[in-house]
């Protein structure tokens, strides 16, 4: 018997057990969970605003409604394993806080709700090997998905687009080279 042939066979057969648990995991349990965080739009209003604060410059992210962005976005375009991280990232999140604080995220006090955001931060910012391999196996973490989908949403919003950055709702003409002057805004276009 060719042992390369039976070493083969041994991965194949570990593999499609290995891929068909997973496969149930991420589809079956994604099909229950649809749905479920507009149960959590004040965890997700507070995250937002944490991520994005209202400054004396501009409103923040709170106020420009990015809660809703990414609950829209979540319930109808992310992939189910992403929605799966999403949520679990979620329950994660209140049951460190009630471990650590004891109370719900929403009612920590800022201190506390940067010290947890940095710390998801730090896990999820490694940019070694194993953790790109942790992400293709199991998709974008949850900290990544929220900052991308918050900056996304505020940067599209009307508030983020009109008070935030530098918008022009009709554009003047086109200059190859520009100077930028001491504390100007981002451009924004809608």
């Amino acid at each position: 018997m060719n042992r390369r042939t039976v070493l083969k066979g041994i991965l194949g057969i570990t593999g499609i057990g290995l891929a068909s648990f997973s496969g149930y995991k991420y589809i079956v349990g994604s099909l229950n969970n649809k749905g479920q965080l507009k149960a959590y739009i004040d965890l997700i209003s507070e995250l937002v605003d944490v991520i994005i604060p209202t400054t004396s410059g501009a409103p923040g992210a709170k106020l420009a409604q990015v809660q809703d962005y990414v609950i829209f976005y979540m319930e109808d375009c992310s992939s189910n394993k992403e929605y799966n991280n999403f949520l679990n990232g979620l329950n994660d999140l209140q049951e460190n806080c009630l471990d650590v604080y004891g109370n719900n995220f929403e009612n920590c006090t800022t201190d506390q709700k940067m010290e947890l955001l940095k710390d998801l931060d730090n896990d999820s910012s490694s940019k070694g090997l194993l953790s790109k391999i942790s992400n293709k196996l199991r998709g974008r973490s949850f900290f990544n998905i929220l900052k991308t989908l918050t900056v996304e949403g505020y940067c599209t919003s009307e508030i983020g687009a009109t008070k935030h950055l530098e918008y022009l709702p009709v554009p003047g003409r086109y200059k190859a080279i520009t100077e930028l002057s001491a504390n100007q805004k981002a451009w924004a276009t809608r």
